[in-house]
């Protein structure tokens, strides 16, 4: 593809995050180049994000919008693709920040792959310390084939449900839409891309600066949070392609169920009984299901991990 064609948009959603969408927004501009163009929408914010985003409205590229109403980040997200108008889609979320030289390493590896979708490292900032995050498993620079969940069984061994460190082809998703009113959005709308047939590549550098705010998760849950965590996993299960290769497919039962558990230790430490109850009977017998199915298949080592496990959640649930 000539350096010339290639056409990128930055989709980038603002609610309550007036002390960090400048500087996101001048990490972008900062490095782009007239193949690109960045759409913003305040999804109502009820801090000053408004007035900050409009320091930049008279930049020839950038264009920005205001929500009728809170509709939340999935809806945004989805307001702003139907408005997008470029190859290729990156969603940035407001409060991180575009790494440095990134725009032109995801510019120059889709000229030279023609990917569909790429995928990149990114780095966690938490206050001022920087940590880098390998976002994927695989050799850099080469495109794969989307076959045999190939795609999803790399973000389910390395944990990057990410949207945010990945480009889209536009025409890819075009019908795939975020899930509105729905916690862990990401996850979800990964599984929905994984079952498109597509090539990928991995470009090993970061590409985003995460900002991992103190307060972001709330120390209590409640249902909904559960409700939604599991649904986003189970959705996952759910939506996994069979295929011969059935290896990867007990490897995701297996995540999934020490998610569960995970989950469940974590509301036991917060001393929320009712909620732990509430999600065991609500929930135990399908994750049982996969703990069944899964133990008869996995190596050995995975099975010892798999049996701690559910040891763990038998001590959890004593007296509950």
């Amino acid at each position: 593809m000539n350096r010339d064609d290639i056409t990128i948009v930055i989709l980038i959603p603002v609610y309550n995050v007036a002390e960090y969408v400048e500087e996101c927004i001048k990490s972008v501009l900062e490095q782009i180049d007239t193949r690109a163009t960045l759409l913003i929408m305040n999804d109502a914010s009820t801090d000053n994000s408004a007035e900050v985003i409009r320091i930049f409205e008279n930049h020839p590229q950038v264009q920005i919008f205001d929500a009728p109403h809170n509709r939340g980040l999935s809806a945004t997200r989805n307001a702003l693709f139907d408005m997008a108008q470029a190859d290729y889609v990156w969603f940035i979320d407001s409060d991180d920040l575009m790494y440095e030289n990134a725009y032109l390493s995801v510019m120059s590896q889709l000229e030279k792959l023609n990917s569909d979708v790429l995928c990149a490292d990114y780095v966690s900032l938490r206050k001022e310390k920087e940590v880098e995050k390998k976002a994927f498993i695989g050799k850099a620079c080469q495109n794969f084939t989307n076959k045999n969940n190939s795609f999803l069984n790399n973000i389910i061994e390395n944990n990057s449900n990410h949207v945010w460190n990945k480009v889209f082809r536009r025409q890819l998703i075009q019908d795939i839409r975020f899930k509105e009113g729905l916690n862990f959005e990401d996850i979800l709308y990964m599984t929905d891309v994984s079952l498109k047939n597509f090539q990928y590549s991995y470009l090993k550098q970061p590409v985003i600066k995460y900002r991992e705010r103190e307060g972001s998760i709330s120390k209590n849950f409640d249902k909904k949070y559960v409700d939604d965590y599991l649904f986003a996993f189970t959705y996952r299960v759910d939506n996994y392609q069979r295929s011969e290769k059935k290896d990867e497919y007990y490897y995701l039962l297996y995540k999934v169920y020490k998610r569960y558990v995970g989950l469940l230790s974590k509301i036991a430490k917060n001393n929320q009984e009712n909620l732990l109850k509430d999600t065991y009977d609500k929930y135990n017998s399908y994750f049982s299901d996969l703990y069944l199915i899964a133990i008869k298949e996995l190596p050995m080592h995975k099975k010892i991990i798999l049996n701690i496990k559910k040891s763990k959640l038998n001590n959890i649930l004593i007296g509950v």
